[in-house]
């Protein structure tokens, strides 16, 4: 099976009207959507990654919510500085140690 893309972020932007929880399109899910896909094009990278709109993921309180794969990675980058760093690093250099403060979920990969 061939990969599609080296990384694929999905950024929820979510709205949830009934303010039963917070929501990541309320907390600036759709402005770092936007944030993010520029960075990625000024990059002018030729690296296949994907980057789009998400539903809700279920980390609402920690939003807005990024996740990426195939990694399994989740972040949660509230900023332009951010994503700006984020796509520079963890997406075209794949350094993770450069964004480990806006992770939200450290999983535990059992070999």
């Amino acid at each position: 099976m061939n990969i599609i893309y080296s990384k694929h972020v999905f950024v929820c932007d979510n709205v949830r009207e009934d303010n039963s929880r917070p929501s990541c399109g309320k907390q600036g899910g759709q402005e770092v959507l936007k944030y993010l896909k520029e960075n990625l094009e000024k990059s002018n990278t030729d690296n296949k990654v994907r980057i789009q709109r998400a539903g809700c993921l279920d980390l609402c309180e920690q939003g807005p919510v990024q996740v990426c794969y195939p990694a399994g990675d989740w972040f949660s980058i509230k900023t332009e500085e951010d994503a700006k760093l984020f796509v520079q690093e963890y997406v075209l250099n794949n350094d993770i140690s450069k964004v480990d403060h806006l992770r939200i979920v450290k999983i535990i990969h059992l070999d």
